[in-house]
């Protein structure tokens, strides 16, 4: 445990060390400015505690596997591992986030030295005839006339989607934090129950922010490629081609952040959102300046700001449902570890996970261990019609208990039964076979499909398929268990709640007995 806890600091300390005493060429982002002092040093800072920043995300995805390998463990060693480990973890996600409030201040001195040296150069159309005090470059008059045709329209209609965009973005950030606070507690949970409250609460989080991914990606593609088609139209028509050429470098650039990030982009449709926001916003500023709107300059370059100090690189979470199942091969003693003071326990019952138990017969009363040939570890279960039912063993394949089914037999037990136990379902695979176990599918009624619902019924399921029954009718089906037919339901509705969705069991069709 000491040991762990050393190499991780060593780790850090070595990461610190080789970024400090890495070069960098740094080029200007804006021609003109390679001169300014100021603003090269700004940019070797910022690069800097980027090159910081993904070398400590590195640590940070090592450290949370090594927890989740210790979590999975669950022995008094592991504990006191996961606990020394999740203390490094902490101390490395505060050194990311301090990182990240230094590097929002750099940016935001880097666009301010940018913006003014740019604005400053612009100058104003001089028959623009515009309000100065208006804060808004789209009731400008010489703005609307100089977009043709349908351009303004739709411009205003995808304005109108920017606080969608937002409100999906702010979810999705605050669904994350939720989360990722949640995890660090699952990890470190001992009890199933407990933990898989937990869980219940992640996954569901999970499924929004899987929908609001995918709403955020559709709305911010409209929006993004509108306003810059509308925008560089502006430009282009007031001959403007310096700034065009201007912000297809930020777009250059914009791209090349993403492809460098993308071990460390929690969501792909965060970060174009991220990235993109502030070029449409230089878009608006420099339109704003041309049609000399100072106010407007002011409130998008507060608006600017606002957008940066969210942050899409994101430790990556690998949230997988842990699983509490301990699995007990079957043991013959001559004298049964089982006695009054040390009775039979209850059968466990796992909430998730798949087990293997032989049954060895069901009794109206309860037995004498005598009568189970020192065979272990026993178990009982009281039925609800007051009878009572002993398993022996916890297996983890279907292969070992029907070996283990034959060993029984040549020790004397005359009917023993492979029983299956799936995230808390029992079947008694010795009576049934695979094709007469209960399913479960969804009934979706009352509207069409989209792109978003059927996306996420693909993320969230492996196999299952999708049938139309009607033009608004469909079927998702099979799923071997209910409860993740009901967080798919879920994330359906929510999706658009328009729609009927109900999950429904399925029966085998009981076989035909022919006559004699």
């Amino acid at each position: 445990m000491i040991k762990s806890k050393i190499t991780i600091a060593s780790l850090l300390f070595v990461v610190f060390s080789f970024v400090e005493s890495s070069a960098q060429e740094i080029v200007p982002r804006i021609a003109g400015l390679g001169d300014n002092k100021t603003y090269m040093n700004l940019l070797r800072s910022d690069e800097q505690i980027r090159q910081k920043t993904d070398s400590l995300m590195g640590v940070l995805r090592q450290v949370r596997a090594d927890v989740t390998k210790s979590a999975e463990a669950r022995d008094s060693l592991s504990l006191g591992r996961t606990d020394s480990l999740m203390v490094v973890l902490s101390m490395a996600e505060d050194a990311v986030y301090e990182l990240r409030a230094k590097k929002v201040k750099l940016i935001d001195e880097i666009n301010t030295i940018e913006q003014n040296f740019v604005l400053s150069s612009m100058g104003n159309i001089g028959n623009a005839a515009s309000a100065e005090g208006s804060k808004s470059l789209y009731n400008n008059d010489y703005f609307k006339k100089s977009l043709d045709g349908d351009i303004y329209p739709q411009l205003m209609a995808v304005h109108a989607k920017e606080a969608q965009a937002n409100k999906s973005v702010q979810t999705y950030v605050s669904n994350y934090k939720r989360i990722k606070s949640l995890y660090d507690t699952y990890l470190l949970e001992q009890d199933e129950a407990a933990a898989e409250k937990i869980y219940a609460e992640m996954a569901e989080a999970m499924a929004e922010n899987l929908i609001v991914e995918r709403q955020l990606a559709d709305v911010w593609s409209e929006i993004y490629d509108q306003k810059s088609y509308a925008y560089s139209y502006f430009l282009e028509k007031e001959n403007r081609l310096d700034l065009l050429e201007l912000l297809e470098g930020m777009m250059a650039d914009a791209r090349q952040e993403k492809l460098s990030a993308i071990d460390n982009c929690v969501s792909e449709s965060l970060a174009d959102y991220c990235l993109q926001k502030p070029i449409a916003l230089n878009y608006e500023m420099y339109v704003a300046k041309l049609l000399n709107l100072p106010l407007a300059i002011d409130s998008l370059s507060t608006a600017a700001r606002q957008v940066r100090s969210i942050d899409y690189r994101m430790p990556l979470l690998d949230v997988e449902r842990r699983s509490f199942v301990d699995y007990e091969p079957i043991e013959f003693s001559s004298r049964s570890p089982y006695n009054a003071s040390n009775p039979i326990p209850d059968n466990v019952v796992y909430e998730y996970g798949t087990i293997y138990r032989i049954l060895v017969g069901t009794f109206k009363y309860k037995q004498q261990v005598s009568l189970f040939r020192g065979a272990s570890p026993l178990y009982v279960e009281k039925l609800e019609d007051g009878r009572f039912s002993y398993y022996v063993g916890g297996l983890q394949t279907r292969s070992e208990a029907e070996s283990a089914v034959e060993i029984m037999k040549k020790r004397g037990f005359r009917n023993p039964q492979v029983v299956e136990w799936v995230d808390g379902i029992m079947t008694n695979l010795s009576e049934v076979g695979d094709g007469e176990r209960v399913t479960y599918r969804i009934s979706i009624t009352k509207g069409a499909l989209d792109d978003v619902v059927r996306e996420v019924i693909s993320t969230m399921t492996d196999d299952c398929q999708i049938s139309r029954l009607a033009e608004d009718s469909f079927l998702v089906s099979s799923f071997a268990n209910r409860a993740l037919a009901e967080r798919v339901a879920q994330a359906i509705s929510k999706c658009n709640e328009a729609l009927v969705v109900e999950v429904q069991e399925v029966k085998p069709e009981p076989e035909s007995e022919e006559e004699e």
